[in-house]
């Protein structure tokens, strides 16, 4: 077997904001995808993002109402972990951005995937080779990790290897992720937050400390942002898609690691996030007015 046509059944751990897409993306591209959630609450949500996705790809012609059925059709959930990994080629972990919860989540994989799983964490700022801690060294070698910046709306993602990562690991994750349509940006060798995100990372700290500190609103910088960089979203709007919480959890793992004061993520985010104001998923964040159950398709607007 070819190493493109190694990786079809894709099980995806997490099913939120990210895990939705993921699980879209490799469903449209042809592969059998399973999505695990905690709840049949969680997986309502997840199939509705998918419907509206679908719905909106059949409007635009970019397919038609019988290969959007069979999109649908090649996504299942389960709210059993085992079931969903049991016949697995690749898992992609998508949980929150914590460094406990995933080290957990990879225990667990470990026992319930197949000998021949490849285990994919979505992480933006934590280290495989701390995540997978408690993970045998014969599955170590089957490990590697992205960050994916929207794969619905756009073709990036940055990957990159750990000390573990075998050849093979490679040449199957990189031909996977081109049959979805993607041209990854590799970083060859570990190190928090890859290359581009790291670059992302301190722009997005430094709008975080304008913010906080009553220098700029949002909506000016992004403005701005968006005139300078000839981009159709700005940072703020950016943060907002990929979930405050998930931003702050990010921040605070730089902290962590760092004892920085400059590190830390202001108090102001948590302010917004602990009343209820969590970006594009909840309807409010640095914006207002997004549609929840329409995902980001409408986050240019």
């Amino acid at each position: 077997m070819s190493e493109v046509d190694r990786i079809q059944n894709v099980a995806i751990v997490g099913i939120g904001t990210q895990g939705s897409m993921i699980a879209f993306r490799n469903a449209l591209y042809g592969k059998r995808v399973t999505g695990y959630g905690r709840s049949e609450e969680a997986i309502a949500v997840c199939r509705g993002k998918i419907d509206k996705w679908l719905a909106h790809f059949v409007a635009q012609g970019r397919l038609t109402k019988a290969e959007a059925d069979g999109v649908r059709e090649r996504i299942a959930f389960s709210t059993s972990l085992e079931n969903v990994c049991k016949n697995a080629d690749l898992v992609v972990e998508n949980v929150p951005e914590k460094i406990e919860v995933k080290q957990e989540v990879f225990r667990q994989l470990d026992e319930l995937c197949p000998t021949g799983c490849f285990l994919n964490s979505n992480t933006s700022s934590l280290l495989m080779s701390d995540i997978y801690k408690d993970v045998s060294d014969r599955r170590r070698a089957m490990t590697f990790s992205v960050d994916h910046d929207d794969p619905i709306r756009n073709n990036y993602l940055e990957m990159m290897w750990n000390p573990s990562t075998s050849q093979e690991t490679k040449e199957a994750a990189l031909a996977h992720y081109r049959t979805l349509g993607f041209e990854p940006i590799v970083t060859e060798r570990e190190i928090k937050g890859y290359s581009i995100n790291r670059v992302w990372r301190a722009v997005k700290r430094e709008c975080l400390y304008l913010w906080a500190n009553g220098y700029t609103e949002p909506a000016e910088f992004d403005r701005g942002w968006m005139m300078e960089w000839n981009t159709n979203i700005g940072p703020f709007k950016l943060m907002d898609l990929i979930g405050l919480q998930t931003i702050y959890n990010i921040e605070n793992s730089y902290y962590a690691a760092s004892g920085e004061e400059r590190d830390k993520p202001p108090a102001k985010l948590k302010e917004m996030i602990d009343a209820g104001h969590l970006g594009m998923k909840s309807g409010q964040g640095f914006y207002s007015g997004y549609d929840t159950e329409a995902g980001n398709l409408e986050v240019e607007k």
